[in-house]
Formats: C-alpha cells, structure tokens, sequence
C-alpha cells in the first residue's frame, strides 16, 4: 500500500513539474532578455522579438499547457491543453528554424 501512495504522490510531482517548469523558462528567458537589452542598449521589445527568446516563450508556454493538461480531470480540457501545447512546441520549433 505504501508503494501505492508514494507512486501517486511521483506522478502527481511530475505533473506539477511541468508547468512550474515552463513558467520558470519563461521567467529565466524574460530575465536573460532584460540583462541582454541593458548591456547592449536596446529596448527589451526589441530584444524579445528575436527568434530565440521566441522559441524559449513557446516552449515555456507548451510546458505550462502539458502541466495543466496532465493535471486537468475533464478529459475535454486535458484535450484542449495538449492541442494548445502542441501549437507551442510547434512554434518553439518553427522560431529554431529562424534562429
């Protein structure tokens, strides 16, 4: 029974993960961004629209959605999720092309 529990209580740390994982990409991103536009002169706006920073925002943002459809309890909303995260990673992917 004790295997049991810790295996759920695994799972639903991983799940949680997720999307911490991609809110904390996006917030190290925007940090890196805002330290690269001050070194160079540049306005942050201008430094966020290169393709890498928008690759990093995509895949932060596909996290966040897998994490939100793996803790979803409807099954139309951990759909709907997984559809939005996939639209992420495949801008991320689509950004690392440009890049």
């Amino acid at each position: 029974m004790e295997g049991t529990a810790l295996r759920l209580a695994l799972v639903a740390a991983a799940k949680g993960a997720l999307w911490i994982s991609g809110c904390a990409l996006a917030l190290a991103a925007f940090s890196y961004a805002s330290w690269q536009a001050s070194q160079r002169g540049e306005r942050l706006r201008d430094c966020l629209r290169r393709p890498g920073y928008r690759a990093a925002f995509s895949m932060a943002a596909g996290l966040v959605c897998a994490g939100l459809a793996a803790t979803s309890s409807l099954l139309a909303f951990t759909i709907l999720w997984g559809i939005l995260g996939a639209l992420f990673i495949l801008q991320a992917a689509i950004s690392l092309r440009q890049a």
